[in-house]
């Protein structure tokens, strides 16, 4: 079955060539390469141009800067329909040789008509792709209560079904927080997410990264306390849900509802947001996390 490769690339000319000769080292046989670059005005076209030349697989989409999350709602709109499945990528990190026959291995375990998303741990580097740690493990488990709160899927190792495909192109958010963190709040909600916890990958952390990710275990806690005095007026977690209301809403299960209408209904006094912070079933992984997740929301002042 056939595996299309979604590559979103920004100005990404120092990391992409050892991207791109991983991709096409991978030991799976049928796989195609779908880019979309966001405006670079280095010499990514160029290289991108350079591996296209050579690999007839390979579609090169130029585009407008419109950022991270858009560009990868865009190459969704417009990746192949025929593509069993449908692989993220990065610019920056380097493959294992069979991240995506696994990944495929686990996605054909379920019934296709099932919206599915794969996901796994990554090795973090520095930037010379030297191992400093693997990534967390999920270990309260991947859930929809979860998905509301926290981005803890990582859409460099994402591969998802076509039905996982045909449920986003339902709507895509005005307002997203992540586009990884919008994938895994909708499949939750309607489909199942797997999550290998094998390293498929390794993920280079660097001075221009589009995610907040510590590099080290320590500059977690400053990660974490920096986003807590920091947060202000945003409510992004919030507006994000309200837009997967807009969108989804109708179709919820009852269950799910409940969940997303008791979340949305804290902010409405000091009591209402007491009490969910006590009694409130989204969570965060982490015990730091769910700690603060808690106080943030007491004090509505949730990112």
């Amino acid at each position: 079955m056939m595996v299309q490769i979604l590559l979103s690339t920004y100005n990404g000319e120092k990391y992409l060539r050892p991207l791109l000769d991983s991709v096409f080292a991978q030991d799976y046989p049928r796989m195609e390469v779908l880019v979309r670059d966001d405006g670079s005005c280095d010499n990514t076209m160029a290289i991108l141009q350079e591996y296209a030349s050579t690999h007839p697989t390979m579609t090169i989409v130029a585009g407008e800067h419109v950022g991270i999350a858009e560009s990868f709602f865009q190459l969704l709109e417009r990746a192949s329909s025929h593509a069993a499945y449908l692989a993220l990528c990065d610019q920056d990190d380097v493959w294992q040789k069979d991240k995506v026959s696994v990944a495929v291995e686990w996605l054909q375990r379920d019934s296709p008509e099932i919206p599915a998303l794969y996901n796994s741990r990554v090795t973090i580097t520095d930037d010379q792709l030297h191992a400093v740690r693997v990534s967390d493990l999920p270990r309260k488990g991947l859930s929809f209560r979860n998905a509301l709160v926290e981005s803890v899927v990582w859409g460099c190792t994402s591969v998802i079904n076509q039905a996982a495909r045909g449920l986003l192109l339902r709507g895509f958010p005005r307002h997203a927080w992540v586009h990884d963190g919008w994938i895994y709040l909708v499949v939750s909600a309607f489909g199942i997410v797997l999550f290998d916890e094998e390293a498929r990958m390794l993920h280079r952390r660097h001075k221009t990264n589009a995610s907040l990710i510590p590099l080290t275990s320590s500059r977690r806690w400053s990660v974490q306390v920096n986003l807590f005095l920091a947060v202000g007026g945003q409510h992004r977690v919030f507006t994000q849900a309200e837009e997967f209301k807009r969108i989804y809403g109708a179709a919820l299960s009852n269950e799910h509802t409940r969940t997303l209408d008791r979340f949305l209904r804290c902010r409405k006094s000091v009591w209402d947001r007491l009490r969910y912070a006590v009694t409130g079933d989204v969570y965060h992984q982490s015990r730091l996390g769910h700690v603060m997740l808690r106080a943030l929301i007491a004090l509505d002042r949730l990112y």
